[in-house]
């Protein structure tokens, strides 16, 4: 359960920002934005959350999942026909998406992995 709730406040607090950020410089519908907001929520819970985060630091995760959103916002230019995501734009989403996850980390690490021996 502990999964599914942490699962569950990455994905809102990526589909408000990816909302706020690409709504704004971008002409993507809501519903594509949340599509993205998905694919990068499981993406970098997974690498970014599960994998990483345990194995080294916040900094590190941190880093890994802003990178590991920066590629999968621009790769959603090859996916949604008529959508046009600039480099500059993804950029920016994965930025603030990084300061976010900073603090998400803390919250995986205190509420979600198992203690670290």
């Amino acid at each position: 359960m502990k999964h599914v709730n942490a699962l569950l406040i990455k994905f809102i607090m990526i589909a408000v920002a990816l909302e706020v950020v690409l709504m704004l410089v971008t002409d993507l519908s809501f519903g594509a934005i949340l599509y993205i907001a998905l694919a990068v929520t499981l993406i970098a819970y997974v690498i970014g959350d599960l994998l990483i985060l345990p194995a080294s630091n916040n900094t590190v995760a941190t880093i890994a999942d802003a990178g590991l959103a920066l590629v999968t916002i621009f790769m959603f230019n090859y996916i949604f026909r008529g959508a046009y995501i600039s480099f500059a734009d993804a950029l920016l989403a994965a930025a603030v998406l990084g300061v976010g996850e900073w603090i998400f980390h803390k919250y995986v690490a205190r509420a979600v992995l198992p203690e670290r021996q």
